[in-house]
């Protein structure tokens, strides 16, 4: 559970949704090793981070501001890839996949991948 102890120092996770949060964090995490993007220990604590505040933004429902005018700043490839991570998550929710969720993630993989 690399990141998660430590991240759980500095994060505020309602206690009735810490162990599903904490599922789904797993969940992710196990669908982005498999895409094989190498990721310094850095940047991957910050993805974590991300991947945490998210789920917990899916389960509030309350997403960050609209960032539309950005997308094009990712390749679409990536937007997909990041769209994939958390497609399910969201689903879980009854939710559909929030754009500038995915593209916020889309960052990440993206600074990851051209390294």
């Amino acid at each position: 559970m690399k990141f998660w102890n430590t991240l759980m120092e500095t994060t505020e996770i309602d206690p009735a949704i810490k162990d599903d949060v904490q599922k789904d964090y797993l969940h992710v995490k196990e669908k982005f090793k498999a895409l094989n993007i190498p990721m310094e220990e850095d940047a991957e604590l910050v993805f974590s981070n991300h991947i945490i505040a998210l789920l917990k933004r899916i389960r509030e429902r309350r997403f960050v501001e609209d960032m539309s005018d950005s997308f094009d700043e990712v390749k679409p490839e990536v937007f997909q890839m990041a769209e994939d991570l958390v497609e399910e998550e969201f689903r879980k929710e009854g939710l559909a996949v929030d754009k500038t969720e995915a593209f916020l993630i889309a960052t990440h993989l993206t600074m990851a991948l051209e390294k």
